[in-house]
């Protein structure tokens, strides 16, 4: 009571908390209604009130109900403003399941690096069956050379994976599709720079950065199954040093070295909004470029190599 006391001194800070309450209390009873998805234009319209009204008396230095700076309050209007320029209604929630909301989710979170290691699962069985079963001595003696039919199956190992992402994709987008609807392509997201992107851009951005880090992590895969020649001990290896990326990424831990290591690039947003101080097209040449010369090692490594296995 003292607290209040102390901020509401005059008649204009009497004011302003006894309009803040009514909003936030009013917001309060539409979360709560039964008729909430019906009540969501209204509640944007509130919402903006709030930050328009906290804006003008944060530009005085006067203090808030929240701790958003200037800055944020600038960033969130954005948002709502690109919204009403398009006369679209926000989503009921962030986590709705129309078709471009989801993939923008699921391109947005750490679960692609889960993803990522499901897709590229197939590698171990590529390279290293034939170690397995010992036919690799009839393989890697063929009429054609040990560095074509290495290149192949990295060839193989890129292609099946991401034909595999991409019907995956295609399903999901169906499946959303049908029963929640496509949603709105051109919707708008807030970043956390304050950059806004349309949810198309977003995909279509994020879609060619992982098949640049598919790309690159299938060449690490690609080299630990001839080193290791074992599909276990390959998969064992790669999972470690997936979740040590998983460890980096969810804790959002970024050093500005991190730039020129592509495992970070899973995070598209951080891409996107120069956190890492590169942009998404010299992200792309980093994870084609280093995993070729991976490759290229694995190939002219193993090119003269005895590959008998005990």
């Amino acid at each position: 009571a003292e607290s209040y006391k102390e901020m509401t001194q005059t008649k204009e800070d009497r004011t302003f908390y006894h309009e803040e309450f009514e909003d936030y209390y009013f917001l309060y009873q539409v979360y709560n209604s039964k008729q909430y998805e019906q009540n969501v234009s209204i509640k944007t319209n509130t919402e903006y009130d709030i930050l328009k009204r906290e804006l003008l008396r944060a530009e005085q230095g006067k203090d808030l109900l929240s701790p958003k700076t200037v800055k944020e309050i600038k960033q969130e209007m954005k948002w709502y403003e690109a919204l009403e320029a398009k006369k679209y209604i926000p989503y009921a929630t962030p986590y709705d399941n129309q078709t471009f909301n989801f993939l923008y989710l699921i391109m947005n979170d750490t679960i692609s690096v889960i993803i990522l290691l499901l897709a590229l699962s197939i590698i171990p069985m590529i390279v290293c069956s034939d170690f397995e079963v010992h036919t690799y001595k009839y393989v890697y003696t063929s009429k054609a050379s040990r560095a074509t039919i290495m290149l192949t199956k990295f060839g193989i190992s890129v292609i099946l994976p991401l034909a595999m992402l991409l019907l995956s994709v295609g399903i999901t987008s169906l499946v959303t599709g049908a029963v929640f609807g496509l949603g709105i392509s051109d919707y708008p997201y807030l970043l956390s720079n304050g950059m806004l992107i349309t949810a198309d851009s977003y995909l279509f951005e994020s879609i060619k950065l992982f098949a640049a880090v598919l790309f690159f992590f299938a060449s690490i895969l690609f080299a630990l199954s001839y080193i290791c020649k074992k599909q276990v001990d390959a998969i064992t290896y790669f999972s470690l040093f997936i979740a040590i990326t998983y460890v980096f990424l969810t804790y959002r831990i970024t050093l500005s070295f991190f730039r020129y290591i592509p495992i970070f690039y899973l995070n598209v947003e951080n891409i996107l909004t120069n956190a890492l101080g590169i942009s998404i097209h010299e992200a792309i040449i980093y994870c084609i470029s280093f995993g070729m010369i991976v490759v290229l090692m694995v190939v002219l490594y193993y090119r003269k190599k005895d590959l008998l296995v005990e």
